[in-house]
């Protein structure tokens, strides 16, 4: 199994810490996100091989991946994102399609987790989405309800805090047996021109054909997704 790690984004909410270099590479307690998460990685030791799908500043992605290699058994491929400024993750994770057959865990490239959590997520046996519960929401939250076996029958930012049970936080993990459907309608996606959409989007419509996707609580578990400097600083608050 594949550990699959969206980094194509500009992070401009980050900026001027962003101006010169991927957020992914923006450290916190001495380290880079990008490397917490390959530590990790190779603590959870489930993955076969790591996937970088790079955009913005690649290329010193690309040398700290090099450096990283000479220390370090798991292997660590990456694909580019030639259009990572104009197109949104759901793009990001198409471009790499060959590459997820055999089923993957897909993070976010800007989460800062406990490992608990990918453990978690990796030894889980189904298609799911981490979650958390237990935090108050936001409406900028990834949000979702469940039905009363626990499948999730709505993933949107639109859902309304009231509503909604909890946040995707930005990990999941999909078996093999669900990757065509999934690759299928984030191609449907870029077909139709929409460049810009989640690939949560492909998930939602996957559900509307009675997808049975479950949701792993994380939420008694430290993590922080790193939009802005606010996130920044709690991040250095649990991680440093």
């Amino acid at each position: 199994m594949k550990l699959v790690i969206l980094v194509a984004g500009v992070g401009s909410r980050l900026r001027p810490l962003t101006d010169n270099r991927p957020k992914c590479l923006v450290e916190i307690g001495g380290k880079s996100i990008l490397q917490r998460f390959l530590e990790g990685a190779e603590e959870v030791g489930a993955f076969t091989e790591v996937v970088l799908i790079t955009g913005y500043l690649q290329e010193q992605i690309a040398a700290f991946v090099e450096e990283w290699q000479k220390t370090h058994q798991t292997p660590v491929r990456l694909v580019h994102n030639e259009r990572y400024d104009e197109t949104n993750n759901g793009y990001t994770l198409l471009c790499a399609q060959e590459f997820l057959q055999d089923g993957f865990v897909l993070t976010d490239g800007d989460l800062l987790l406990d490992s608990e959590i990918l453990r978690r997520v990796a030894n889980h046996p189904a298609s799911h989405l981490a979650v958390d519960m237990q935090s108050k929401l936001d409406e900028e939250a990834m949000k979702f309800i469940l039905d009363e076996q626990g499948h999730v029958t709505e993933l949107s930012k639109e859902i309304t805090v009231e509503r909604g049970l909890g946040e995707s936080i930005g990990l999941c993990k999909m078996n093999s047996a669900d990757v065509p459907a999934i690759v299928r309608h984030l191609a449907q996606l870029v077909e139709q021109g929409e460049l810009n959409e989640y690939y949560e989007r492909a998930f939602q419509e996957l559900i509307r054909e009675n997808w049975k996707l479950g949701v792993v609580d994380v939420g008694d578990l430290r993590w922080v997704e790193v939009d802005d400097h606010n996130d920044l600083q709690r991040a250095e608050q649990f991680f440093a």
